[in-house]
């Protein structure tokens, strides 16, 4: 699995292409499979929307490639090993499995890693603290606003403080603009108590 950083140094093709064609992949298995599992008087699209995202976001694919040791096979430059890098080697390998072996071995591939997720996905969608705030507080104004970027250019960390009618109720960090608005928010919904 050859990373961009690494390809600009040293010349060859590097897993891009992969990641654009493994994202459609996985996002299409992911959601057959809870279309299968789960009821579908119970659960209407806007859930399974948020259940796929459950599954399919880079914190649990960045924590399956580093538990089964995938990110071993990583050429990469001067960059960190980050959980976008993560999660962009496990949407290549989809990929590759799918153009060298066909349908079902991708399919495999992704149940068999996703498969403790896949079956708690309607718990864990819960875990979307963000879309939770939008909810919990649809009739205020809502700002994520980044307030400091810090570290070192190929790692930074982003600081984002959120707003809810004008008051700060919660600031957090995180190594990109998204994990840090999610932990703004989950910080924010324990503060009010509702989750």
């Amino acid at each position: 699995m050859t990373h961009p950083s690494y390809s600009h140094i040293h010349g060859g093709d590097n897993y891009q292409r992969l990641e654009f064609l493994g994202d459609s992949i996985l996002d299409f298995l992911v959601a057959e499979e809870l279309c299968k599992r789960f009821d579908k008087e119970k659960y209407h699209e806007g859930e399974l929307t948020k259940m796929r995202g459950a599954v399919v976001s880079a914190s649990p694919l960045s924590k399956i490639v580093q538990e089964k040791g995938y990110d071993k096979y990583l050429n990469i430059g001067a960059v960190n090993v980050s959980e976008k890098v993560r999660s962009d080697v496990f949407e290549s390998l989809c990929a590759a499995i799918y153009l060298d072996s066909g349908i079902d071995k991708a399919r495999e591939f992704v149940i068999s890693n996703l498969e403790e997720l896949i079956k708690v996905a309607d718990k864990n969608c819960k875990k979307d603290y963000k879309t939770a705030i939008y909810e919990k507080y649809t009739k205020s104004e809502i700002e994520f606003r980044e307030v400091a970027k810090t570290g070192e250019e190929h790692n930074p960390i982003f600081e984002v403080e959120l707003y809810i009618d004008g008051t700060l109720v919660a600031k957090a960090s995180g190594e990109n603009k998204k994990t840090a608005q999610q932990a703004c928010a989950k910080i924010a919904l324990e503060v009010t108590e509702c989750v």
